[in-house]
């Protein structure tokens, strides 16, 4: 009991910690948003580069707001056209205050966000593991209860032992639900969306073997390219986590780029493998939105983990 009554209380007072976080940004998001200093960055700093943001699973309403916002201050292009352009060394088909819209994981709610893609012309690059969509199987980070230790830093088959000792979860097992889109899902959004390679089963990269970091990033490509009779040409490095090995793996494969979660902008002369991003909370407010397509709160919180210039601290 009493045990039950400390972890009640810590999780209490994380909660609050939570919410005064939540509510300085929301104050510093509206003053970003309504000084006019969001004009001025975008006019000054961010005209010849490109934004590229992340989601993984927003509500339909909240991408909506984000999306009709940015909309008037931003333009949309597609991550194929940003990659080309780099790739080329041929910046003068990219225009002024240029964004791309990438989506990981491939979750099944993903699908509806389809209105709001067609009605702003937005053609977001999706990022599939590809053997959890189209199944019942689920991601390891949402089998993991709160009794779990930190597994990010863990090698990938102790991470997988632990759970399944634990809470009876492989990566292969079935579920009455389903997480991710399915089969007849894809298909419907290929017409609007790109669709790239976010490995098989989402490990953390870094923390598999050479074999299995590379046949999570090979295969991957295979299957989603058999799946849509296409080739697949962009890749995205599970939780942001990668190293050299993860990028010269990513190369060989065929992809034509990765995108990380290092904080930052896009331009000419970035290294097309490591393309730098700007996470979306996936519930922002539009005030919070404002504070973060600027990379701002992203930068802070990687400062608080040692990281001070963008780059994404190792298994955060």
């Amino acid at each position: 009991m009493g045990t039950a009554h400390l972890m009640y209380g810590r999780k209490e007072k994380l909660d609050k910690v939570k919410k005064r976080q939540e509510l300085i940004k929301e104050a510093i998001g509206f003053l970003l948003r309504f000084s006019g200093i969001l004009w001025v960055i975008r006019c000054m700093f961010c005209r010849n580069k490109v934004t590229i943001m992340v989601y993984h699973k927003p509500e339909p309403e909240t991408f909506r707001k984000h999306i009709a916002y940015l909309a008037k201050r931003y333009r949309f292009i597609s991550l194929n056209k940003l990659v080309d352009a780099i790739r080329n060394k041929d910046w003068s088909d990219i225009p002024p205050n240029a964004m791309v819209i990438t989506i990981d994981d491939g979750h099944k709610t993903n699908y509806e966000l389809l209105d709001t893609i067609k009605t702003f012309n937005v053609r977001p690059t999706i990022y599939l593991c590809s053997h959890i969509v189209r199944t019942n199987r689920h991601f390891w980070f949402t089998a993991t209860s709160s009794a779990t230790p930190p597994l990010k830093r863990l090698r990938t088959d102790i991470v997988e032992e632990e759970l399944r000792c634990e809470l009876g979860y492989t990566h292969t097992k079935e579920y009455p639900e389903r997480e991710t889109l399915s089969k007849s899902e894809i298909i419907d959004m290929e017409p609007y969306v790109d669709f790239g390679s976010h490995t098989k089963f989402h490990p953390i990269l870094p923390q598999c073997d050479d074999a299995r970091s590379r046949d999570e990033i090979q295969s991957s490509k295979k299957t989603l390219g058999e799946l849509l009779n296409r080739p697949i040409e962009h890749f995205a490095y599970p939780n942001g986590d990668y190293g050299e090995r993860e990028v010269e793996y990513v190369k060989r494969s065929g992809h034509k780029s990765a995108r990380t979660l290092d904080v930052g902008w896009v331009d000419v002369n970035s290294d097309p493998y490591r393309l730098k991003a700007i996470g979306i909370q996936d519930d922002a407010s539009v005030n919070i939105l404002c504070g973060q397509v600027i990379g701002l709160f992203g930068r802070l919180k990687y400062l608080r983990h040692g990281s001070f210039r963008g780059k994404r601290p190792p298994f955060l």
